[in-house]
């Protein structure tokens, strides 16, 4: 009985103690949310006003554009050329003020005068009779919500106001990015609602319990919106109201706090906590120990391995004494290490060794029906007394056969593919005479000096003779052009011949395949080639053609290739 005595009075003090600390702790864990959520609140409409503010200064800077100043003085005496330069510097002036703000959606530029409008989005089109009414242009350099959308609208003040502005630079917010940065930003585990209310057009935020969304709306009709933190009860539930405002832009927020919510860590029930505490500690100190020795340890050391092996060290043995699981992890670790190295120079090696084989098998394929063909057309040449166009034809002839069979390079420029390929074209035609007839296109500026494989046009001008045009007794047409965009080079070859379905369903199937023990023919070594060097996005692709007959279009993604 008396050591329960002792006990009590020893442990009195404790208890009211940790009475003490409870009813402190609540004082100041309400203060600090109470401080914490008005700092954050206020460093939010600080941030987004100063981010908004910066939204109009560069507007005002785009009334001063030289290429826009340049493209509205000189519109009627302009080139077209220079029109094109003009806006398309404009636009990308445009883009990188939207890229400068994951808030902002897009940035518009009209030009009512000129019935020109030009987004950093869509680009150079007509303006649209909407885009310029008045509803727009009351309050400049102010947000609006005008037509579900949230914008900024500027033009020159200095501009009398009876008259159209000559330009207008408009700047959309995305709603989506500003109300995630609002949630991200000021949400917290006791947030009951957040709501940003702008110029009473347009409320933003998030209300936690649906139910309490009628109640909220309105009281942002009536309230007054002070700078005072308030309480209130709602639906039988306590809340801490902390108000924030940005009043040049007409922005109030307020951040409802469930006030059960920050003192449910404090509510916890004091003296199971130091009950276990003491039961605890002991238990704790000892497994601790043990923990650390048998499985904290050994675990750190297999990460620190496994981040040696990220960083690319593949070299790496790692040991363990106990014979225990790490030591078969280990075990298997090292293993694993050692199959991937395997793996990877196997791989790699295949790869190689499977592209330069293929390569090589190309260049070795001499088709002898061309050959023969050749000197058939030299010789009759020879005995027609055109020794000109023997020799001419000769040379031709030479030329084909060594870029063929020339190995020191796998790569050339396209100017060097489309001069062979064009070549072997003109020594087909000797062969048909006035059966068929070429349209080759010019290789663009642009892309003369790209690097690519070689041996890469020729195989679809060759397929095209042998497959499409061989039975073509008149009127036979081959198609080679040119289509250039911002990341992808196109080239196409297409015919009029007689190939039908059949032989593009072949053509499909074919290049389709994934069989790795699948025979390599001139189009498939052509399609796999591309996809190594470039991606999978690159290769041919095979439809019919407006002509009539089969239509391969070679797509090389530009991207992942230097163009010199």
């Amino acid at each position: 009985m008396k050591l329960i005595i002792a006990f009590i009075i020893a442990t009195l003090p404790i208890y009211a103690l940790a009475g003490f600390l409870y009813s402190w702790g609540t004082t100041v864990v309400k203060q600090d949310i109470t401080e914490s959520a008005q700092s954050q609140s206020s460093n939010y409409i600080l941030a987004l006003e100063d981010s908004l503010k910066r939204f109009s200064l560069m507007q005002y800077e785009m009334f001063s554009d030289t290429f826009l100043v340049e493209l509205i003085n000189t519109t009627e005496t302009i080139e077209a050329y220079r029109q094109i330069e003009l806006i398309l510097n404009i636009r990308a002036r445009l883009f990188s003020i939207k890229n400068s703000s994951g808030l902002i959606k897009d940035v518009r530029i009209f030009m009512p005068r000129l019935n020109i409008e030009i987004s950093a989005l869509s680009g150079y089109g007509s303006l649209a009779l909407d885009k310029v009414v008045s509803d727009k242009l009351k309050s400049p350099f102010q947000l609006i919500y005008y037509q579900q959308k949230l914008l900024m609208v500027a033009y020159p003040l200095d501009q009398s106001s009876t008259e159209s502005p000559e330009m207008i630079v408009e700047i959309e917010i995305s709603q989506e990015a500003l109300n995630k940065e609002l949630v991200d930003s000021i949400k917290r585990n006791y947030s009951g609602a957040i709501v940003l209310n702008i110029s009473n057009q347009l409320q933003l935020g998030e209300i936690i319990k649906p139910v309490q969304q009628e109640w909220i709306d309105q009281r942002q009709l009536v309230n007054k919106h002070s700078d005072i933190p308030e309480e209130m009860k709602m639906n039988g539930e306590s809340f801490l109201i902390i108000h924030s405002k940005a009043q040049a832009y007409s922005i109030t927020l307020d951040h409802y706090i469930l006030k059960d919510q920050i003192f449910k860590k404090v509510n916890k029930n004091i003296q199971w906590f130091w009950l276990f505490f003491i039961i605890t500690f002991g238990v704790i100190g000892l497994y601790l120990t043990f923990i650390n020795r048998t499985i904290h340890r050994p675990f750190v050391k297999i990460m620190r391995a496994f981040k040696r092996v990220e960083e690319g060290n593949l070299e790496l043995n790692i040991r363990h004494e106990k014979n225990d699981e790490f030591q078969y992890l280990y075990d298997r670790f090292n293993s694993m290490l050692l199959n991937i190295h395997s793996l990877i120079e196997q791989v790699y090696k295949q790869k190689i060794f499977l592209q330069n084989a293929e390569l090589k098998q190309l260049q070795s394929q001499i088709n002898p029906h061309f050959l023969y063909n050749c000197l058939f057309s030299i010789t009759r040449m020879i005995k027609m007394d055109k020794s000109e166009q023997a020799i001419q034809f000769a040379e031709q002839l030479a030329q084909y056969f060594q870029f063929i069979t020339k190995n020191s390079q796998d790569m050339v420029t396209l100017e060097n593919e489309v001069i062979h390929a064009r070549n072997y074209a003109v020594l087909q035609l000797a062969r048909f005479s006035d059966r068929i007839s070429i349209d080759f296109s010019e290789v663009p500026d642009e892309i003369k000096n790209f690097k690519v494989p070689r041996l890469i046009l020729q195989p679809l001008i060759e397929n095209a003779f042998i497959h499409g045009l061989e039975d073509k007794l008149h009127s036979g047409v081959l198609r080679v052009f040119f289509e250039l965009n911002a990341d992808m080079i196109s080239i196409t070859v297409e015919d009029n011949g007689e190939e039908g379905a059949e032989h593009l369903e072949k053509m499909n199937v074919l290049l389709s395949d994934k069989q790795p023990d699948q025979e390599v023919t001139a189009i498939l070594n052509v399609h796999r080639r591309l996809q190594y060097k470039y991606g999978e996005i690159s290769g041919l692709t095979v439809t019919m053609s407006k002509l009539g007959g089969i239509k391969v279009n070679m797509n090389i993604q530009k991207e992942d290739e230097n163009n010199v």
